[in-house]
């Protein structure tokens, strides 16, 4: 697909908002003449954000004070399927959903560490988490992209959407 191109990061963001519609996941903004440069920023890529729900499943970090937040949608029989994560946290946000976060009550149904790859991350890591009851839904910033039902990227968090319940999702 060709694209225009530009050295300005808001006309990015200008094409980015009016062409979401048609699927396009991402702008990278640089300098016609600049080649790729390993371990350097001289490229930057404006991404497609939409907002979702999400269930959470699961904590990176301690209950009262989550660094981020592991994400489930339920599939089609109403398991909780890991969905993606979010960035870290900040400090507001980790007190805010600290405080409404609670242990589960039965057994855990994700694995004890989850692969990266369910994350959009390179594989071969295993992500250690603590589970959490399932009752909490956020609504978050997510990318458009897409990878069994799975978040390529990780999200930004937003609230705690305190008027939805994880059913509702499916």
């Amino acid at each position: 697909m060709l694209m225009s191109a530009t050295r300005e990061l808001v006309a990015a963001q200008a094409w980015i908002r009016d062409h979401t519609a048609a699927g396009v996941e991402g702008v990278v903004v640089k300098h016609r003449e600049h080649g790729y440069r390993p371990r350097q920023r001289s490229w930057w890529k404006v991404r497609t954000r939409v907002t979702a729900n999400a269930v959470v499943g699961g904590v990176i970090g301690a209950l009262d004070a989550p660094e981020a937040l592991l994400l489930g949608r339920p599939d089609q029989r109403g398991r909780l399927r890991v969905a993606g994560r979010t960035v870290p946290l900040t400090l507001p946000a980790r007190r805010e959903i600290g405080a409404v976060l609670m242990p589960p009550r039965q057994a855990d149904p994700w694995p004890e560490r989850i692969p990266s790859s369910r994350f959009g991350q390179l594989p071969g890591d295993l992500v250690d988490y603590t589970p959490t009851e399932p009752l909490l839904v956020v609504e978050v910033d997510a990318g458009v992209s897409f990878e069994r039902d799975r978040c390529r990227h990780p999200t930004r968090y937003r609230r705690v959407r305190s008027d939805l319940r994880p059913m509702d999702l499916s």
